[in-house]
């Protein structure tokens, strides 16, 4: 025979031994289906532990695996499909080599380009498609922090693309053998820009130029007086008497160099794109890979490239390598959390007295089984009828 206390331990311990069913481990009501609280107590009932699962099978995990695969592939594919839609041009972007347009050699900055930066290229197959300093100028149209446009072109002696700033177009004459530079009428003469003739006279027009002309406010920080020998430079050598770009870097123009501007007109047709937009600092990965000749990068921290761009490149490679792994302990933590506060809630149900009375049961909380079972049978006796041994 098993005492009340002994059969009240029992129930707290081992609550479904007898039974093979659920009971609630607090009042030691028997439950025919499962669910999460007592219905005669209310309290939070434990889930019975589950059964570990099957290992997974070789062929599914390699089905996930190539799933997982095919969609980081197709989501690179859609964004290089979406880069090249608004480019137009393969490669999409090139990577800055030299320092010849950054506006510092110690510090670089996000709306200039720079040495070790990514641009995109977008193409620009017409003339009308570019815009000139001396248009910008004009206009006050600016990109990457000076007028006009930056285009990307071939030069006929280097397999590598330039990146430079079209400081105007001029179109050659060769009646007068002369240069015409129309969108210097934008400009107000003897003010923003002026020039001598071949002969000594000023010049009063921005066509038939043969000798030198002048843009003042020049260079990025508009402090410059610019001047472009078009007689020497280039009417002097036939294969330059062409139309083209008259290009500069906008470093190249505080060089000290009497002409820092190229000497050689770019041709519409070796104009792969003008820039738009920028990737900082991670061309620089490319660059300590595979160093460019006579070009940064020597090694990680080369001084040819600003110092702030690699230490912004270190704290970017840091951020995509730490951020996932951040992302996946904070989500485990708080399913965890989640979990926890589930357990530990509280009973939804009035566990007080009299509440209790009002279900059927006494006054005073029962955690018998014979308790119970009187308490279910409510003022007419147990359930089933007799009379409890």
């Amino acid at each position: 025979m098993v005492s009340k206390e002994g059969q009240e331990k029992k129930t707290a311990e081992e609550p479904s031994g007898e039974t093979g069913g659920l009971s609630c481990y607090h009042c030691g009501m028997k439950l025919d289906t499962p669910t999460k609280y007592c219905p005669r107590c209310g309290w939070l009932l434990k889930p019975p532990e589950e059964e570990p699962a099957p290992p997974r099978d070789i062929k599914k995990s390699l089905l996930l695996l190539g799933r997982d695969v095919g969609v980081a592939i197709l989501v690179v594919l859609i964004v290089l499909g979406g880069i090249f839609a608004y480019t137009r041009v393969w490669p999409p972007m090139v990577v800055i080599e030299s320092s010849s347009m950054q506006h510092r050699n110690d510090v670089s900055y996000i709306s200039v380009i720079d040495t070790g930066d990514l641009v995109l290229v977008q193409a620009a197959p017409q003339r009308s498609d570019v815009i000139t300093w001396v248009q910008g100028k004009a206009t006050g149209y600016m990109t990457y922090s000076n007028y006009g446009d930056v285009i990307i072109f071939n030069r006929a002696d280097d397999p590598t693309p330039v990146i430079h700033r079209p400081i105007f177009w001029m179109n050659y004459n060769a009646t007068t053998r002369s240069f015409d530079i129309p969108d210097l009428a934008g400009l107000k003469l003897n003010a923003l820009w002026g020039g001598r003739n071949a002969n000594g006279s000023a010049a009063t027009s921005p066509f038939g130029l043969n000798g030198t002309i002048w843009l003042a406010q020049s260079g990025w920080r508009g402090n410059l007086n610019l001047t472009f020998d078009l007689a020497t430079s280039f009417l002097s050598q036939p294969s330059k008497r062409h139309e083209g770009y008259v290009t500069l870097g906008d470093n190249n123009a505080y060089g000290g160099s009497p002409h820092p501007y190229d000497d050689t007109p770019v041709l519409q047709k070796d104009v792969l794109g003008i820039a738009r937009g920028e990737l900082p600092w991670f061309g620089l990965l490319k660059l300590t890979l595979a160093p460019s000749q006579g070009h940064c990068c020597r090694g990680w921290g080369d001084i040819s490239a600003p110092k702030n761009s690699w230490d912004s490149l270190l704290t970017a490679l840091l951020l995509i390598i730490v951020t996932p792994i951040l992302i996946d302990i904070s989500t485990t933590l708080l399913a965890k959390r989640k979990k926890k506060a589930g357990d530990e809630e509280e009973p939804r149900f009035d566990t007080s007295p009299e509440k209790n009375k009002e279900r059927g049961g006494s006054a005073e909380k029962s955690d018998s089984l014979d308790d119970v079972a009187t308490n279910d049978g409510g003022e007419d006796g147990p359930r089933g009828g007799g009379e409890n041994e």
